[in-house]
């Protein structure tokens, strides 16, 4: 907590022919954030590089890609989890292709042959129930199409069609009959006089009419003979696909190690981009936590046995040789309470190495104002019950469940202490006071806090300024000790006013505390540039004035951002209140209808929902007031972020 987890730099020699296995190695242990060491070589190092083409990477993807698009044709699972793969060999590489295009081979037949056949059965079943049909409507189209001055057309309709079809049929002589339905649609026989067949067929094309051939057997027969086709095709595509199920299941663990494979191989590409080569020699070179060196040390001997060597940078010795050249990752470190309030600072920006790890200040000062908005002991009670079934019955949404929990403990401690259970004042003593009753004291405490809070910010502005050798900024900057003597002596002064309408102090002594501040803001940044620069180099008088007037914009900024920060802490005290309001909207709303018949149930019913809306609606509220507060207020003073994330190295 506090501060990043302390990192090392490890730089790997290694045989180039133990690169891909240690490089396996090293990626399942997920503790290095690899270095690209061509920066070594901007910076002027004595190493060449070793160019990997695309080429491989591009392999990779593509049997990657031709393995995930069989396997779901055939409809297998892909879990790299189950699979025994250890690693990637050169030679298991080079003979992917092959593997995948045996198994491509026997699969893709057998898709292709299923597809075929069910496209088959389909037709063969809609014509067998589309003859069988007019088997029993005793039409027989084999009989009418023997006379040449009739057209006969059978098929299938949309049934949301056949009133239009018709309706536009009847401008001309026909027979239209329905037959009955077939997979949803209307199987339908048609005839005019062969002088109005190219009306008919428009008619039936706009309408999405399927025709199927008239048979050329009496209608009994044509009826047996497909009935007997689609028993065969059916049969047939059951063996078909019973012989694909067996081949698929027999392949699955072929096809996930292929795709696998593949994948291990073109991560492992992808990381050797970042490596150097000198020779025979590789040199992997990452971001290691210095707790974990000697587990990464025992991986580089056991998988690299006499072929490697390892040496260890402190950060401390690269820092000044490598610049901003090779920056130092950040790996927070913080327990599992804290480790949902990550994500809320990572939000807002990834720290420095070297800066304050704001983490556990905002997860207190958030815990905190998120219960004096939303105080309740029961919303409280059900808001961490629900946060516990969610951390124990998903473990993707673990971060989610633990800050529920934690915000609702929060909600039941002030409701203790306002005296309040879903609501009601008067179910248990208030340990403290009532918001609602007592709105000066809401208002005092939300200044309060916002005070200690800014004040906080300050404290840590004035570590992270003397963390990088900016003394300047941690004791004269409008953030650093002057500033804050300035907004303490402030505040000194605004609450003595508010509370007895004297300021208490003389103008001389309020031109001491806080003149003398201001001045030495003001004065800070133009003195600075002329003691910067060389004597052959200061600037002109004119720069002077422009630095000593954005002083003064900034010194008024300043004052006017110090008392609407602390101001604005006023709306913890406001959504307090409104979250009391609701409750009593939602207590009248229920007296009202509980005077209707049935009022008892719909009394109880208003006050389930109510407290449900309240939840839902007031607890997203208050933590996104609770955020901005966090990210205005008090990051605002000190965090200067443009950190980089540790994004350790993985396949």
């Amino acid at each position: 907590m506090l501060k990043p987890l302390e990192l090392v730099r490890v730089d790997i020699y290694v045989l180039k022919s133990y690169v891909s296995r240690l490089t396996w190695a090293l990626a399942r242990l997920h503790l290095v954030h690899l270095v690209d060491v061509r920066a070594w070589v901007a910076a002027g190092h004595p190493l060449t590089t070793w160019e990997q083409t695309e080429t491989a990477e591009q392999r990779y993807a593509a049997i990657m890609e031709r393995a995930k698009r069989l396997m779901e044709s055939v409809g297998l699972h892909y879990e790299p989890l189950g699979l025994d793969v250890e690693g990637v060999s050169t030679d298991e590489i080079e003979t992917l292709d092959q593997q995948l295009d045996t198994l491509e081979h026997a699969l893709t037949a057998l898709v292709e042959r299923s597809r075929r056949l069910s496209a088959q059965a389909s037709v063969a079943s809609k014509t067998s129930r589309l003859l069988q049909l007019l088997a029993e409507a005793k039409t027989d189209p084999a009989a009418l199409t023997k006379s040449k001055r009739l057209v006969i057309k059978v098929g299938l309709l949309p049934a949301t069609h056949v009133a239009a079809v018709e309706e536009q049929i009847s401008t001309f002589p026909h027979f239209f009959q329905q037959l009955g339905e077939v997979n949803g649609a209307k199987a339908v026989m048609t005839a005019t006089l062969a002088n109005d067949r190219e009306k008919l067929g428009d008619f039936l094309k706009q309408a999405d009419f399927e025709e199927f051939p008239n048979p050329d057997a009496p209608i009994e027969a044509a009826a047996q003979a497909a009935a007997k086709r689609e028993s065969e095709l059916v049969a047939e595509l059951h063996t078909v696909l019973e012989t694909l199920r067996r081949a698929a299941s027999q392949a699955q663990t072929a096809l996930g190690t292929i795709r696998r494979k593949a994948e291990i191989a073109g991560g492992l590409t992808k990381a050797q981009r970042r490596f150097a080569t000198v020779g025979h020699t590789m040199i992997i070179s990452g971001w290691v936590p210095k707790q974990s060196l000697d587990e990464v040390r025992r991986v580089v001997e056991q998988y690299a046995p006499g072929a490697a060597y390892l040496e260890v940078v402190d950060p401390s010795e690269l820092r000044q040789a490598a610049g901003e050249v090779l920056r130092i990752p950040v790996l927070f470190n913080n327990p599992l309470l804290l480790k949902p309030f990550e994500r809320i600072t990572a939000a807002y920006g990834i720290p420095r190495y070297n800066e304050v790890e704001p983490t556990a200040f905002l997860a207190v000062s958030f815990l905190i104002m998120f219960g004096v908005m939303f105080g309740d002991l029961g919303q409280g009670l059900i808001l961490a019950l629900v946060g516990y079934l969610i951390f124990r019955t998903s473990l993707r949404y673990t971060d989610a469940g633990v800050l529920l929990v934690e915000c609702g403990l929060s909600s039941a401690v002030f409701g203790c202490l306002y005296g309040s259970v879903f609501g009601a004042e008067n179910i248990i003593p208030a340990l403290w006071f009532h918001p609602m009753r007592d709105i000066s004291t809401s208002m005092a405490v939300a200044l309060i806090f916002g005070a200690v809070l800014i004040s906080i910010g300050l404290i840590l502005n004035v570590i992270n300024s003397l963390r990088i050798g900016d003394m300047s900024a941690a004791v004269f900057g409008e953030h650093g000790l002057v500033g804050a003597f300035m907004y303490w002596v402030c505040l000194a002064v605004g609450t003595k006013f508010l509370l007895t309408g004297e300021v208490g102090l003389t103008g001389s002594a309020l031109a001491l505390l806080i003149g003398l501040p201001a001045l030495t803001i003001l004065f800070r940044r133009p003195i600075e540039e002329i003691f910067r620069r060389q004597p052959a180099k200061r600037p002109a008088w004119r720069n002077i004035s422009g630095l000593f007037l954005e002083s003064l914009v900034n010194l008024g900024d300043t004052f006017l951002s110090y008392l609407a920060n602390t101001v604005s802490f006023i709306r913890l005290s406001a959504f307090s209140l409104a979250h009391i309001g609701l409750f009593v909207a939602i207590f009248a709303l229920a007296e009202s209808l509980s005077q209707v018949p049935g009022g008892g149930i719909w009394y109880w019913l208003t006050l389930i929902l109510g407290n449900v809306v309240i939840i839902m609606l007031e607890g997203l509220v208050a933590s996104i007031q609770a955020i901005r507060l966090e990210y205005y207020e008090l990051f605002s003073k000190f965090f200067k972020g443009g950190g980089e994330p540790f994004r350790p190295l993985e396949v």
